[in-house]
């Protein structure tokens, strides 16, 4: 998997985001677990269409709702450890709210971002 910078346009991030709201609660859920069962203060989703080794299968192909993408709860170290995410400071600076915003890693046509989407008010 190549880590380009490259912006998702904006038919990815339609795909992206209906696909997301359709599992936000639970995405959300797992996020708070791993940082309150203490695994890391730094949650990531991974997103994608593949399967991948980067954290725990969290919701498969339709899952919840006919979900079309695969998301794997993970976090910084283990990223960091895979050699994902290059520099730690820089990444713990831009990190936003886990309360609000989830982190997730896009994998999409050998392409990867980080992006954080703000979770779905009540």
């Amino acid at each position: 998997m190549e880590n380009k910078n490259n912006d998702l346009d904006f038919d990815k991030i339609g795909l992206v985001t209906s696909d997301f709201v359709k599992v936000a609660d639970q995405l959300k859920l797992a996020c708070s677990k791993i940082v309150n069962n203490k695994f890391s203060k730094y949650p990531i989703i991974v997103m994608g269409r593949e399967n991948f080794n980067l954290g725990s299968l969290f919701i498969d192909r339709d899952e919840i709702l006919g979900n079309k993408w695969i998301y794997y709860a993970s976090y910084l170290e283990i990223l960091f450890e895979n050699n994902i995410i290059k520099n730690k400071k820089e990444f713990i600076a831009k990190y936003k709210n886990i309360d609000e915003f989830c982190c997730l890693l896009v994998v999409f046509e050998n392409n990867s971002k980080i992006i954080y989407i703000p979770y779905p008010e009540d």
